[in-house]
C-alpha cells in the first residue's frame, strides 16, 4: 500500500520519550489522557524491555480535519507483523513539537481481513474457492478519530501481544484541511462501472480466481433508485499489499448476509494492468490530485447516495458491519 505519511524523527528523543511516558500511562477508551510529567527524564519510567518490544506501521494515507477511520498495523521487535494485539491509540496534537498535547486515547479495534476456519464459498457460476485460512498476523486496527485541526500530529500505541509481552511506539503523520478522495459526508460519485452485461468474460473486470458476484450493479442506477450500496476498490492479483483478495471476502461475506437491501460492488483498480491503463471509476472516487492513490478502500453509500462509511487497508467485517447494517435498515447521514 502506497503512503504518505511520514515517521516522527526520532531525532527529538525527549518527544519520542514523552510520547511513550503518556501512553504507558493512558486509559481506555475515550478516556482523558494522562498529562505529562514534569521530571526532565521521562524516559525513565519506561521499562527498558518495552522501548523497542514493537512498532507502529502506518496503514492508511488520507487523514483529514474531522472524522476518520484511523489504521495502523504492528510489528515485534523482529519487524514481524504481530495480529492479536490489544493496542490502546493516544494521539497528540504537535503543532508544538517541543510541548506534544495528548487529545484523545482509545482501544483499537483488530481487524484481520481472511483469517479464520477455511470455509467454501460458491460463486453465482458455479466456481467454487475457499474463504479464510489467511495469515492472522495481517491485521490492522483501527480507531475511530476526530481530528479538531489540520496539521502535524502524532499517534502512540501502548500494545499487548499474544505472547503477552508489552510495548510502545510511536509515529507522526499530517493531517489535511480536506480529504484528498470522496470522503465521509460527500455526494458518492454517480459511476457508470462495467458489469457483466458490458464484457464478454468476468475476467476483464476482475482479476480473482475466481472472479466475485460483484460486477452486476452499476453504481449510478442504484443511487437513481435510493439503493444503499458498498463500493470495493481492490485488485485482488496484483494488489502490493496483498490485502486486497482477503478484503474482497470480507464484503463477499457482508454481501450474503444484506444483499437483498444493500447493493455490492467490486471495481478494478486497473482497466489494463499491462499497459497501466486505470480504471475511468477509480478515478473518479480514489486517486488524489497528485495522480497518487492507494488500495484497497471500502465505501458505504446510503439511501441518498450520500457516502456513510469508509475504510482504507485491511478492513474485515466485523469492523464494516455497523455501517452496512444501519444503511440497510434505512439510515442516512443527512
Amino acid at each position: 500500500m502506497e503512503s504518505i505519511l511520514l515517521r516522527l524523527p526520532i531525532v527529538v528523543s525527549a518527544l519520542a520519550a514523552v510520547f511513550l511516558f503518556a501512553i504507558a500511562c493512558g486509559g481506555g477508551d475515550g478516556a482523558k489522557p494522562t498529562p505529562f510529567p514534569t521530571s526532565s527524564d521521562p524516559s525513565r519510567n519506561i521499562p527498558k524491555d518495552q522501548l523497542r518490544a514493537i512498532n507502529v506501521v502506518m496503514a492508511g494515507s488520507d487523514w483529514f480535519k474531522g472524522e476518520n477511520n484511523f489504521v495502523f498495523g504492528i510489528t515485534n521487535a523482529k519487524d514481524e507483523p504481530e495480529g492479536g494485539a490489544q493496542a490502546t491509540a493516544t494521539f497528540y496534537d504537535l503543532r508544538d513539537t517541543k510541548s506534544p498535547k495528548p487529545v484523545f486515547t482509545a482501544q483499537a479495534i483488530a481487524s484481520a481481513p481472511g483469517v479464520g476456519p477455511k470455509t467454501d464459498h460458491t460463486h453465482a457460476n458455479g466456481e467454487k474457492h475457499v474463504h479464510g485460512g489467511e495469515d492472522e498476523n495481517r491485521v490492522g486496527y483501527y480507531v475511530k478519530v476526530n481530528f479538531d485541526h489540520a496539521g502535524f500530529w502524532g499517534v502512540a500505541v501502548e500494545a499487548k501481544l499474544k505472547d503477552g509481552k508489552t510495548g510502545t511506539s510511536n509515529i507522526g503523520f499530517q493531517v489535511q484541511e480536506k480529504a484528498s478522495v470522496i470522503a465521509v459526508g460527500q455526494a458518492a460519485p454517480k459511476s457508470d462501472n462495467l458489469t457483466k452485461a458490458d464484457v464478454t468474460n468476468l475476467s476483464e473486470i476482475d482479476s480473482g480466481s475466481p472472479p466475485n458476484d460483484m460486477h452486476t450493479v452499476k453504481i449510478k442506477d442504484a443511487i437513481a433508485k435510493g439503493r444503499p450500496l458498498v463500493v470495493v476498490f481492490s485488485t485482488p492479483a496484483f494488489c502490493t499489499s496483498r490485502f486486497c483478495g482477503p478484503v474482497n471476502e470480507e464484503v463477499e461475506a457482508l454481501q450474503a448476509l444484506y444483499k437483498d437491501k444493500v447493493d455490492f460492488v467490486h471495481i478494478e483498480i486497473w482497466r489494463d494492468y499491462d499497459k497501466r491503463v486505470m480504471n475511468p471509476t477509480v478515478k473518479e472516487w480514489i486517486v488524489r490530485a497528485d495522480g497518487g492513490l492507494s488500495e484497497p478502500w471500502v465505501y458505504v453509500v446510503d439511501a441518498k447516495g450520500v457516502v456513510y462509511e469508509r475504510w482504507e487497508g485491511p478492513v474485515a467485517k466485523n469492523v464494516m458491519e455497523p455501517a452496512v447494517k444501519a444503511v440497510s435498515e434505512g439510515k442516512t447521514l443527512k
